[in-house]
């Protein structure tokens, strides 16, 4: 039970990468050569990232790795992280976050630049996502409301025309 709840521990946000984000990770365990072959981040936040790798291939919970990625939109950046969940994928491979270990101060500054770029392109998007389906979903009680208006406006139009013209004729009695 343990480890189901370690993914609900408080984070950091996660940017998802989006397809024209450079996915590949490449890593190296202790006596391991370095790899990239089927890996590819999911998701990355200040604190650590998450990323599949082939069943055969992955780390080990509690491992020391060390991994080369490129942050959205940044050159290559390298560090030590922390090996610190795995799930099994239906494809046959695994997801493994680990958390950043001894990141320097530029380091953390260079990702923290390009997460809060790339979170905020992201927010943008969702804001506008939002609108356009806000709009579209209230469009058919915009269209019954005018409508309803406007029939009102000719009823109240046509009871105006036809009390004037009552109030004409019995002045003219």
């Amino acid at each position: 039970m343990v480890g189901s709840l370690a993914k609900y521990v408080a984070r950091s946000p996660r940017y998802i990468l989006q397809p024209d984000d450079n996915t590949l990770i490449r890593l190296a365990g202790p006596q391991q050569t370095p790899w990239e072959e089927g890996t590819e981040i999911r998701n990355i936040s200040l604190t650590g990232l998450a990323f599949t790798a082939p069943l055969d291939l992955a780390p080990i919970v509690g491992e020391v790795i060390k991994i080369q990625f490129a942050p959205p939109q940044k050159n290559e950046m390298a560090c030590y992280g922390l090996v610190t969940r795995m799930e099994n994928l239906r494809s046959g491979s695994v997801l493994v976050a680990i958390k950043f270990l001894k990141l320097d101060f530029p380091q953390r500054l260079y990702l923290a630049h390009a997460l809060s770029l790339r979170l905020r392109e992201q927010q943008e998007r969702e804001r506008h996502v939002e609108l356009n389906f806000r709009w579209r979903e209230k469009l058919p009680q915009m269209i019954l409301a005018w409508f309803l208006l406007g029939l009102w406006m000719i009823t109240l139009w046509a009871w105006m025309s036809g009390f004037l013209s009552f109030a004409a004729n019995q002045a003219a009695r």
